[in-house]
């Protein structure tokens, strides 16, 4: 694959990302490639009519920035490759740092590099096909500390009815994420699974589950409890109604990383950035 555009995204309001991203445009531009500055790309809350934001083109997006930026940018480039470059808290999605950002490229440029196809949700509701998700789809109530009353299907079998804080469909990537905060497993990129975990459940007994990708699960707020919303990946939000269900099914569009490091460098990212009793 020839790189001929690139568009650098930045982190919102980073200093350090637009001096990164300057730096890297001014680099890339030396070796002849053409280079966009798209600049940071907002949160968003949408109604139940608005439309998905439209795409952004090039042959490479080159993110600047952290989880959300990367996040933010899936939702938008469909399957043009993102190469991250980590500028925040965590960055467990990004491929390299500012430091070593200008050998990962030269990497790229020379074709030293794969491709890894994650995994997407397309969550739809009231006719409407809201933006993929590459982390998660969160269903919670509208207000902190309210509850909301659930039903859960699962390819039109009733898996749960009750009572939560709220329920996270994740994908594999976004089981190191939310999901793994509330309880859920890692699960291996390599596996390409679906994941349901349930916030708070009144249910002691209710735990997390897998199932297959092909899986189309709905889950309906029920007007006994709160209000609900949904939130994909953190970054945008929909307002739910009572009775009308969220269906959410794998997206036909896989977000695509340009990765140079080897393929087990997800354990090594679980090492550095995740305690959970692995030694070093």
């Amino acid at each position: 694959m020839r790189f001929s555009c690139v568009n650098i995204i930045t982190k919102f309001n980073s200093q350090e990302a637009a001096n990164v991203a300057q730096g890297l445009g001014e680099f890339l531009r030396s070796r002849g490639i053409e280079v966009l500055h798209t600049g940071a790309l907002p949160k968003t809350v949408i109604g139940a009519k608005s439309s998905s934001p439209n795409e952004i083109k090039a042959d490479l997006i080159v993110v600047v920035g952290g989880d959300g930026t990367i996040m933010r940018t899936a939702q938008v480039v469909g399957e043009t490759p993102i190469l991250g470059v980590k500028v925040g808290a965590l960055g467990f999605l990004c491929e390299t740092t500012p430091e070593l950002a200008k050998d990962a490229l030269e990497k790229v440029l020379a074709g030293k590099y794969y491709l890894e196809y994650k995994t997407k949700l397309t969550p739809r509701f009231d006719g409407l096909k809201l933006p993929d998700a590459l982390n998660e789809v969160l269903i919670t109530t509208s207000k902190p500390s309210k509850i909301l009353s659930l039903m859960v299907k699962k390819d039109g079998v009733l898996l749960h009815h009750g009572k939560a804080d709220g329920v996270i469909v994740s994908t594999p990537t976004g089981s190191t994420a939310y999901a793994l905060s509330a309880g859920g497993p890692i699960i291996d990129p390599k596996l390409d699974v679906l994941e349901v975990v349930f916030i708070c459940p009144l249910s002691a007994g209710i735990r997390p589950m897998i199932f297959p990708v092909s899986s189309s699960l709905e889950i309906t707020v029920l007007p006994e409890g709160f209000e609900g919303i949904a939130v994909l990946d953190g970054q945008t939000t929909a307002e739910l109604e009572y009775d009308k269900p969220v269906t959410i099914k794998k997206s036909e569009k896989k977000a695509v990383f340009i990765r140079v490091n080897n393929s087990e460098f997800f354990y090594q990212r679980i090492r550095e950035k995740i305690t959970c009793g692995f030694e070093a």
